[in-house]
């Protein structure tokens, strides 16, 4: 059976779970060789995103990811991160900002593994299809 990073990342997660920093080091240590000799190492990037998002979430923390085509304000960022939290119903929220040159207008939003695609190409694309649906 084919294990996938999430699952990866749930095991580890349990593992380390009340460990010493060294005993920790050690576990590390056995599971990348683990995942080695099982043919299962490119899968280390998506892993260590998974085991992430797992201590961010019993930490309580959420990451959050804005893309956009310029800066945009501090207002706009807190109304960003009010939607979130009224969404999640969490009040820790790391909001990270990229700018995106390819993103013509709009934005785009990552976090808990959904994304919102408020760019212009995308909102451009629906009207589009709905015209051809008419």
């Amino acid at each position: 059976m084919k294990v996938n990073a999430k699952q990866y990342a749930r095991s580890l997660f349990e593992l380390l779970e009340g460990k010493t920093e060294n005993e920790a080091k050690s576990l590390i240590a056995n599971f990348v060789k683990f995942l080695y000799r099982r043919q299962d190492f490119d899968k280390a990037k998506a892993i260590i995103n998974e085991l992430e998002s797992l201590y961010d979430s019993s930490d309580g923390l959420t990451r959050a990811e804005l893309l956009s085509s310029r800066p945009l304000d501090n207002q706009i960022k807190s109304k960003i991160s009010a939607y979130i939290k009224s969404k999640l119903g969490k009040t820790d929220i790391e909001l990270s900002e990229k700018i995106d040159k390819d993103l013509i207008g709009g934005f785009i939003l990552r976090y808990n593994g959904l994304v919102i695609d408020g760019s212009f190409k995308n909102n451009l694309l629906k009207f589009k299809k709905q015209l051809l649906i008419n």
